[in-house]
């Protein structure tokens, strides 16, 4: 998580020098930070167990796998309204429409790659799907960027 975060500074200040529409950055950082605390929530859904034994008090442990979903699909919705208001305001370029892919990744996280049975026959999957959603994600913006 960390690594990822330290990636981002590159990335954005790459975007920074290279822009001068400051509402853009802006709708851009928010919307990664969002998509980055939504990740982190769904790690703590997947390690529930472990952050009781520990005290840990996270979001799941604190107001419920149930609340816990429905505080991730309103992240998920904001997500969606920062990317539509960067394209529509002109801040993001079509390509960016792309981005609106992370909306049924993150749902299909949030519902089902959490979800207890589904979960533990598909170790592989759920490491692969939470652990690279960037790099899951990556082809298919840059397929719809084209």
């Amino acid at each position: 998580m960390v690594g990822i975060g330290l990636s981002f500074v590159v990335l954005y200040t790459g975007i920074y020098f290279q822009t001068d529409n400051f509402i853009a950055l802006i709708l851009l950082c928010f919307r990664t930070v969002l998509n980055e605390a939504m990740n982190s929530i769904i790690y703590d859904m997947k390690d529930l167990e472990a952050d009781r034994i520990n005290g840990v008090n996270t979001f799941p442990l604190v107001l419920g796998i149930r609340k816990t979903k429905y505080f991730l699909h309103f992240i998920n919705g904001v997500v969606a309204i920062l990317t539509l208001a960067g394209f529509f305001l002109g801040a993001f370029p079509p390509a960016c429409l792309g981005l609106l892919v992370s909306l049924p990744y993150f749902a299909f996280l949030i519902e089902y790659l959490v979800h207890e049975p589904y979960r533990r026959g598909h170790l592989l999957l759920q490491y692969t799907l939470l652990d690279g959603t960037y790099i899951v994600m990556a082809p298919i913006v840059m397929l719809l960027a084209n």
